[in-house]
C-alpha cells in the first residue's frame, strides 16, 4: 500500500480537492483506494459521503486496540473524521512517538486491502497532521498563488525536512503544487514567477487551475471530471464542459505523480 499526503499548514489552499479528486482517480483506474479524513472540519467527509464506512472511523487509527475490519471492502472507501475525538487526540497526553506507532499500527493492519490510501489533515502545524506525515511515503504542498501563501508553503518544505529527519526518512516530497493558479490576474503571474525564481527546485511542474467546477464537484460529492449539467432538457446527464477540461488538467497532475511513485517502488 502506498500512502500519500497533500498537506499545508494554511486551510483553503485546495488539499482536500486535491486529495479526494486523486483516491477517486486511483479507483478509476482499477485499484483498491482509500482516504482518510483526519481533518475534524469534514470536508472531504461531506464529499464523499457515499463512499463512508461506518465500522471505524479516522479517530481509531490512533488506538491501541486493533481495528474492527469489514469482511470486505470496495474498490473506493472514505474512513470517516469524528470532530470531537481527533480534538482530543489532538490535546491528549499521549507523546508523539507513540501517537505515530499507534497509526503505523492500524495502517499496517489496512495495508492488504488497498493499493493507493491518501491522507486529508488539518490545515495547521497540527500534531495529528505530523503524524500522518511520519508514516506517509508521499507528500505534495497544495499552495494557492499569493504572498501569504507561499510563505506558509516555504515553511510546510522545512516542516517535511524536519520530519524526515527525525520520524521518517523514506518520506519522498514532490514539492509545492501551484494550485487555483488564475493567469488572467496580474499579481498571480508575478506571484508566480517569484515562486519559480525562489523555489524553482521544489517545485512541481503542473500547476492547477482556478476553476469553480471544482467547488462545484465537491458539493455534488463527485470527482470534478463527473460533475454533470443541472439544467433540463437534453444537456441533463451531460458532463460540464468547464469541469470536463478541469478533469483533464487535474488527471494529468495525478497521472505524473502515480508514475513517480510506482518508480519508487516504496509499498508498505
Amino acid at each position: 500500500m502506498k500512502t500519500f499526503i497533500p498537506v499545508n499548514q494554511k486551510g483553503g489552499v485546495g488539499k482536500t480537492t486535491t486529495g479526494y479528486n486523486f483516491a477517486h482517480h486511483v479507483a478509476d483506474k482499477n485499484l483498491r483506494s482509500a482516504l482518510v479524513d483526519a481533518d475534524e472540519q469534514g470536508n472531504a467527509t461531506t464529499a464523499m459521503a457515499p463512499y463512508a464506512i461506518t465500522e471505524f472511523n479516522a479517530a481509531d487509527l490512533f488506538s491501541e486496540r486493533p481495528l474492527p475490519l469489514p469482511r470486505e471492502f470496495r474498490r473506493l472507501v472514505l474512513i470517516p473524521t469524528d470532530k470531537i475525538r481527533m480534538r482530543d487526540i489532538e490535546q491528549s497526553d499521549l507523546d508523539d512517538l507513540r501517537l505515530v506507532g499507534n497509526l503505523r499500527a492500524r495502517l499496517a493492519e489496512l495495508a492488504p486491502y488497498f493499493d493507493y490510501m491518501t491522507f486529508d489533515t488539518p490545515g495547521s502545524n497540527s500534531r495529528i497532521a505530523n503524524a500522518f506525515l511520519a508514516v506517509s511515503d508521499f507528500a505534495i504542498i497544495p499552495c494557492k498563488i499569493d504572498a501569504f501563501s507561499i510563505e506558509v508553503s516555504a515553511e510546510v518544505l522545512m516542516r517535511i525536512k524536519f520530519i524526515q529527519q527525525h520520524f521518517n526518512p523514506n518520506l519522498v516530497n514532490f514539492g509545492i503544487l501551484a494550485n487555483e493558479f488564475d493567469a488572467r490576474q496580474p499579481a498571480q503571474v508575478q506571484d508566480f514567477k517569484e515562486l519559480l525564481a525562489s523555489h524553482h527546485q521544489y517545485m512541481f511542474p503542473k500547476p492547477i487551475t482556478d476553476r469553480q467546477a471544482y467547488r462545484e464537484a465537491a458539493g455534488a460529492q463527485v470527482p470534478v471530471w463527473r460533475l454533470k449539467e443541472g439544467g433540463a432538457g437534453e444537456n441533463r446527464g451531460r458532463v460540464k464542459s468547464a469541469a470536463r477540461d478541469a478533469g483533464k488538467e487535474i488527471r494529468a497532475v495525478f497521472d505524473i505523480l502515480i508514475g513517480r511513485m510506482e518508480r519508487t517502488g516504496v509499498a508498505t
